[in-house]
């Protein structure tokens, strides 16, 4: 997982008491865990935190997030069932669109839908 050349602009940045571990660059519920299958996120983690902390997550703006499949630019996404970014598929909750092309464990610059 690269993040050479891999620029993101968060606009708001919270914090959210976290119920379980949170890897980087993954989506974020709104219970303070990784996001499950087709989830809609409240946003995107940018470090590792612990459980039963407080954790700062991009909510709005443009941020990375790890990729679990082929992505192409454009692509709606949603969360797979580890908080990775895949491509959102017919009645799956939208997270963000891509703004670049990424693979597998890649990171992918995502534009966070409300």
């Amino acid at each position: 997982m690269s993040i050479a050349n891999k620029t993101f602009q968060p606009i708001l940045t919270i914090t959210i008491k976290t119920t379980t571990e949170l890897p980087s660059y993954r989506f974020v519920d709104f219970l303070g865990k990784t996001c499950d299958e087709n989830q809609k996120a409240l946003g995107v983690t940018v470090g590792k935190w612990k459980s039963g902390g407080y954790a700062g997550i991009i909510v709005l703006g443009t941020a990375l997030v790890e990729a679990s499949g082929t992505i192409s630019v454009g692509d709606k996404v949603t969360s797979d069932s580890q908080g990775k970014a895949k491509v959102a598929t017919t009645g799956a909750e939208v997270n963000g669109r891509a703004l670049g092309s990424a693979g597998p464990g890649d990171l992918v610059r995502i534009l966070l839908v409300p």
